[in-house]
């Protein structure tokens, strides 16, 4: 069988860890009322060979890579082992066991990043619209199998014992809690992915102890495991994750006002300008001579390093004011721009995104009105600790797709909301619900959360001066700015 470490998620686990995985699940009774052990993608089986010396019950693997099964076969005679895709057969059909162990450490990839090994694809968490599309759809394999097992398994007392990105594990929660399946135990063993796998990654074993009787509310205890101490409890309110610190002040809900991400267009080294002694130079190191009205201020995720951003060298280009717009307008009244464009139509062919398949020439996402209004306040998705901006210049300010921003009409709304975001409360109340160890921390979905009522009631006007002062900002708010825009929020 070809293929790369990559497209098999060939990070095999080392038997002294499956030891260790096997131990903990034996140590806390979790192997009490199992039947059998069953692995979706057991590699050279060393987690089938760790459980069923400890535990002394059947075993089944199975893996697409013919070799590896051979393998896992010789170390494990008496396991069962078949060489089949997980995502192509049925697992009852193989497992015939009600109580089952369901162990292992399937592929840390996601689907764009396969050619092949892949589930059928099929919407699998019903995702709607454009979430459907983009990359809300670029699912993990490694949660697809999960969930798989979960669904598999539901209704009995089964064990699901999977090592797992923390991102992962965090996603199958909130989808056993979305589809109400009954658990006694759920668990987050957190480890260091380098010293086993020698891969930087936020880890776990994530530990799902079934029920065919108990329901309850879900919680699921993080601990560290190497010294098995409880650091965290994640528990779910309204389909969200909360924070259990109680002295955090309470703004969940809904915003009043719509989180949009920046513009979409998977092609920087044309779309993208910066300004180099007057001119427009691309990233080909080519001078860009265009038509200047549909180029705009650009503000990257990286540069949210200021509270007000009013100077740019970063410009993109914007070919429509909405989705599915048709450019072919741009040849006629922008002719310089339609032949700089055409001329790199192989980079814009490229582009990988189903999303362009099906729209025309230079077309992107992530525009509409809300990207033309006059002010933002926008926030990079990466940084741990957020830091919201102004955004003004003498046209619309644009931000990329990994930043999100609220749009405004005038610029004292925009600085008050800038102020209160970045006030004390609401950065504490972000940091708890965020998960700091994700790629990205802040997304649409977590921002939407935000209740600005609640941060309104909550956060007085000495509190924003006080941010401004903190800001180095000059004092600017006053309780009249600050009572205008209650008015339209509350």
């Amino acid at each position: 069988m070809s293929g790369n470490k990559k497209e098999f998620g060939d990070y095999q686990t080392p038997i002294e860890f499956c030891d260790r995985v096997c131990s903990y699940l034996d140590e806390q009774g979790l192997s009490r009322n199992i039947e059998a052990i069953f692995e979706p993608t057991c590699g050279l089986g060393n987690f089938l060979v760790s459980a069923a010396e400890r535990f002394h019950i059947p075993a089944i693997g199975i893996d697409i890579n013919n070799s590896y099964i051979k393998t896992a076969h010789e170390r494990l005679p008496s396991g069962k082992f078949l060489n089949d895709n997980i995502f192509d057969i049925s697992v009852s059909d193989i497992c015939r066991y009600r109580n089952v162990l369901v162990i292992g450490n399937p592929p840390w990839a996601t689907n764009s990043d396969l050619d092949y090994n892949l589930p059928h694809k099929t919407n699998f968490k019903k995702l709607k619209g454009i979430d459907a599309l983009t990359g809300y759809s670029n699912f993990d394999i490694c949660e697809y199998v999960i969930l798989q097992m979960l669904n598999e398994f539901k209704g009995t007392d089964s064990v699901i014992c999977m090592l797992c990105k923390t991102s992962v594990a965090r996603n199958v929660i909130l989808e056993i809690d979305r589809n109400s399946i009954p658990c006694n135990i759920i668990e987050m063993l957190n480890f260091n992915s380098r010293k086993v796998f020698g891969v930087s990654a936020a880890a776990c074993v994530l530990i799902i102890q079934l029920s065919s009787t108990y329901d309850s509310a879900i919680s699921c205890h993080v601990k560290d495991f190497d010294s098995l101490e409880t650091i965290d409890t994640l528990t779910i309110n309204n389909h969200h994750f909360v924070s259990s610190d109680t002295n955090i002040q309470d703004f969940e809900g809904t915003c009043q006002m719509t989180w949009r991400s920046g513009v979409k267009h998977d092609c920087g080294k044309v779309m993208e300008l910066e300004l180099v002694n007057g001119n427009y130079v691309n990233k080909y190191k080519e001078v860009v001579d265009v038509e200047g009205d549909l180029v705009f201020p650009l503000v990257k995720s990286s540069l949210f390093k200021s509270p007000i951003i009013r100077d740019f060298k970063k410009f993109v280009i914007v070919t429509q004011q909405k989705a599915k717009q048709d450019t072919s307008y741009i040849e006629q009244k922008y002719p310089h721009l339609w032949s700089y464009l055409s001329s790199h139509n192989e980079d814009f062919s490229n582009r990988k995104s189903i999303i362009y398949k099906k729209s025309g020439s230079f077309s992107m996402f992530g525009v509409g009105e809300y990207s033309f209004a006059p002010y933002k306040v926008g926030v990079s998705g990466f940084y741990k600790k957020p830091l919201f901006s102004l955004l003004t210049a003498d046209k619309p300010v644009m931000t990329d797709d990994t930043s999100y921003f609220l749009s405004f009409d005038n610029y004292d709304d925009a600085y008050t909301v800038m102020l209160l975001l970045n006030s004390q409360p609401v950065q504490d109340y972000l940091t708890s619900i965020a998960f700091l160890d994700s790629k990205r921390p802040y997304t649409v979905k977590l921002l939407s959360r935000v209740d600005l009522k609640k941060c309104i009631s909550y956060v007085s006007v000495n509190q924003l001066i006080h941010t401004e002062s903190i800001l180095k900002l000059p004092s600017l708010l006053t309780q009249e700015m600050y009572s205008r825009f209650k008015a339209k929020i509350c």
